[in-house]
């Protein structure tokens, strides 16, 4: 097939990572891919248009940038236009963004299908964020229904953000959930990387803890540093944080509070590329909360790296993980309840072993970007 692949981001981060891997699983199975997008084929670079993008959302007001949203579907439409009398695809994939619409009226205009895929309910998401405040709430409410209903197919990562669409009038018959997944070349299993445990001063007999992501209020990182303050007397343990963000001073600060500074380590950034080496010093991989619709890519990269995974017992998460057969899933929210999980398997390495085996099973049989487009491309035909 010839697909064209349409993103309006800056490509980075979570969705960077997620867009190539699309774009390359479907190029591994012998599908020729175009991207249109405002910053060009790439994701994951800092090229000029990318930094003329991040500026001009920081510089003009909250309103006006969502306005430049809207009237990007009159450049979006013009764009996938041209694309499409040039490389004359058999189907146009899109990630969907707020108010972009474009994909669709030119899917429409051309009588070419148009799979959307759906990574968040953005509206309600920016409705509720400080830094992403939604001036133009109703009408990105509306666009977004319409968006959902109108494509041919529109995939969500979790079976909850499928029910909150059909909550707001989406057919059930245009959706289907695919969960997130993981590239399995790049995350295999390897021993454990002790010169890293040498350069960050962490003793190779403890039991490590881990988190890998952006430090943001909403990943619950406090409430991990509680419960792990609650077991670390009964636990030759080691908390690590692989990442940073915004919420890191805070933090630091919780930590010297509670006098857990030779106890918790926080790496700083980590390249994509280099975030095996680090999970594999870790023993039990903990994902300590998640929004209710999300798809967390960091709980598969832990499964296939065969880590022993710990996750908040939602929904979403059960479209990921079996609880006591690939993760051991707690009550949401409750610091107790996530203290009691990880001393039990920090008690028991055989039962941690059985998880992890289990994990890179799942992962390998289906949380994988191959597996993810070979179902998408088969509802094309």
């Amino acid at each position: 097939m010839k697909i064209l692949y349409h993103h309006r981001t800056l490509g980075d981060g979570a969705e960077g990572i997620h867009i190539s891997e699309m774009v390359n699983a479907f190029r591994k199975l012998e599908h020729q891919v175009r991207v249109v997008s405002p910053i060009g084929g790439q994701t994951n670079v800092m090229n000029k248009r990318v930094s003329q993008f991040a500026r001009l959302k920081k510089m003009v007001p909250p309103v006006t940038y969502e306005l430049l949203e809207l009237g990007y579907n009159a450049y979006g439409y013009f764009l996938l236009c041209n694309a499409i009398r040039e490389f004359r695809p058999d189907l146009i994939y899109d990630r969907y963004i707020t108010f972009n619409a474009s994909s669709i009226l030119a899917g429409r205009w051309f009588n070419i299908p148009v799979f959307l895929e759906v990574n968040a309910p953005l509206a309600l998401e920016r409705q509720r964020e400080a830094d992403e405040k939604l001036y133009l709430n109703r009408l990105a409410h509306r666009i977004e229904a319409w968006i959902c209903a109108h494509a041919n197919k529109t995939i969500v990562v979790s079976t909850p953000l499928k029910d909150y669409l059909i909550s707001v009038g989406v057919p059930n018959a245009n959706l289907v959930v695919v969960p997130n997944g993981v590239n399995l070349d790049k995350f295999q299993p390897r021993p454990k990387d002790m010169s890293l445990l040498h350069e960050l001063g962490i003793p190779s007999e403890r039991i490590i803890f881990g988190f890998v992501g952006i430090l943001r209020a909403w990943h619950g990182l406090e409430l991990l540093i509680d419960a792990f303050s609650e077991i670390s007397d009964s636990v030759d343990g080691h908390l690590i944080f692989i990442g940073d963000g915004p919420v890191r001073l805070e933090l630091e600060h919780k930590i010297r509070q509670l006098g857990l500074e030779n106890r918790v380590t926080i790496t700083g950034r980590v390249v994509h590329e280099c975030i095996s080496r680090y999970i594999s010093v870790v023993d039990i991989a903990i994902s300590p909360k998640a929004t209710f619709y999300a798809s967390p890519m960091k709980i598969m990269e832990y499964m296939a790296l065969k880590k022993a995974v710990i996750a908040p017992d939602m929904p979403n998460i059960h479209d990921i993980i079996v609880d006591y057969e690939d993760g051991l899933l707690f009550t949401s929210g409750g610091t107790e309840a996530l203290s009691k999980a990880m001393l039990e398997l920090a008690a028991n390495p055989e039962f941690r072993g059985y998880l992890a085996r289990n994990a890179r099973k799942k992962v390998e049989n289906n949380l994988n970007w191959i597996k993810n487009a070979k179902l998408i491309l088969s509802l094309a035909h």
